[in-house]
């Protein structure tokens, strides 16, 4: 049996179409049900709170050591929801908001406590004149509460402000959230994905240019009903199953190829600028912020979906990773390293996380010392007179006429450090450029 070649092709443009949406359904489904990690079954409509620091045996990938989250999975089905946000008072401080199709469509946080309404696609009720109204692209979405802290000290302030987190319906009476709705038990698992594409996408609808789009994939049977999946048509079996290998291997290829290095790091600060629909509160609706071509967006978009729920805009927080010294070496804790770290312009704090290689896991060491950041948030760094850092980067603790309080301790075995900028006033990856890591033993 072959293939039909235009149904092959149309599969593999529908995979890099519909994987944003299936993955996060199922991501979403999972949190509320099941749980992930050290996050246990939460239900919807109800936030789980990250009260332990995280360390290097936390069970996540590339944990951000100088943050603690609180995670929901809304469903709006029943109805819009109350979030009660308390203020943050100065501390870094914002909730996430972001729909099935992986658009962060805003960014809630305020000093003072502030409450919102988290309101359906075409709800037209009234909005009580106590709540700032936020439409939500999607009736299924997460909200990521993303609190810093400085110091260990400080969490009893940041539990109150996870429990002044607070979702309610608006309505006491409505009805049960019921997460989104199942797919067919008797499609073989092979063409699972196109069954919970086909049922998804009805239950969550793009923006409308990409519904218009989306009607190009009729031949493959994501708009019939019954499904056309649980006794398929062999020609079209082919052409689904092969088609979904060439549009996950092309995603792949570009997200290796696609990174911008400078100086041996790699930055993605526009990474979900294809967002082109809903820009609520928080978020910035500027050409330097949004990718223009919908085809890019969309590829943009499959390649975001590959990470947890969990990234921001650059505009809030934007990340440089790196692997090789300045000669473009593996990064190893066999040798010793500096870098000469500059304050990034005009960015509200900068932090520097060392993770092991290739897993990404925090460095374990006897000063449980994870990272290292800007004036505010790590006094006791020496700095030049012009505000630059030198860090030690290195498994063993530095000599005793260097200084310790720079050294930001190293695996023994391959490393990458991670550097964020958070809230920088202008486009990062033209303002800023990290500087080479030097190896120097």
């Amino acid at each position: 049996m072959r293939a039909n070649d235009h149904r092959f092709g149309l599969a593999a443009e529908a995979y890099v179409f519909g994987y944003p949406l299936v993955s996060t359904v199922r991501l979403v489904d999972r949190y509320a049900t099941a749980g992930i990690g050290n996050a246990p079954e939460a239900g919807y409509n109800t936030f789980c709170h990250q009260r332990d620091l995280p360390g290097p045996r936390s069970l996540y990938v590339s944990v951000e050591a100088d943050l603690l989250t609180s995670i929901a999975m809304v469903d709006l089905t029943p109805g819009p929801m109350i979030l009660h946000v308390p203020g943050c008072g100065g501390r870094p401080f914002a909730v996430v908001c972001t729909d099935v199709w992986r658009d962060n469509f805003a960014y809630l946080a305020g000093e003072t406590d502030v409450s919102y309404l988290l309101v359906p696609p075409g709800w037209s009720g009234r909005t009580p004149p106590d709540l700032r109204r936020v439409e939500a692209p999607t009736r299924l979405m997460t909200l990521v509460a993303r609190i810093g802290l400085d110091d260990p000290r400080e969490c009893p302030a940041v539990y109150r402000l996870q429990d002044g987190l607070r979702l309610e319906p608006l309505e006491p009476d409505t009805r049960r959230a019921e997460g989104p709705p199942e797919s067919s038990k008797s499609v073989c698992d092979d063409l699972r994905f196109w069954e919970e594409l086909r049922i998804w996408l009805r239950a969550f609808p793009p923006a409308p240019a990409e519904a218009d789009y989306a009607r190009r994939f009729a031949p493959l049977g994501i708009f019939e009903d019954p499904s056309p999946y649980v006794d398929p048509d062999p020609s079209l079996a082919w052409s689904l199953r092969g088609g979904l290998r060439t549009g996950r291997d092309g995603v792949e290829q570009v997200a290796l190829a696609g990174r911008a290095l400078r100086n041996g790091w790699s930055m993605t600060p526009h990474a979900l600028d294809f967002n082109l629909d809903f820009l609520g509160p928080g978020t910035r609706d500027e050409p330097a912020w949004r990718i223009a071509d919908r085809e890019q967006a969309r590829l943009a978009r499959a390649m975001a979906a590959r990470a947890p729920i969990f990234l921001t805009h650059g505009y809030q927080a934007t990340h440089a990773t790196c692997l090789v010294d300045a000669d473009g070496r593996r990064l190893t804790g066999a040798h010793r390293y500096t870098m000469e770290l500059a304050p990034p312009p005009q960015a509200a704090s900068w932090s520097l996380t060392m993770y092991d290689a290739p897993d990404y896991y925090l460095v374990d060491n006897p000063q449980s010392r994870y990272w290292l950041g800007s004036r505010s948030r790590s006094p006791d760094l020496r700095r030049d007179r012009d505000g630059s850092v030198r860090i030690l980067l290195q498994c063993e603790p530095p000599a005793e006429d260097d200084d310790g309080a720079n050294w930001l301790p190293a695996a023994p075995g391959d490393f990458r450090p991670t550097l964020r900028i958070d809230h920088p006033a202008e486009d990062p990856l033209h303002a800023f450029t990290p500087p080479p890591i030097l190896r120097v033993e």
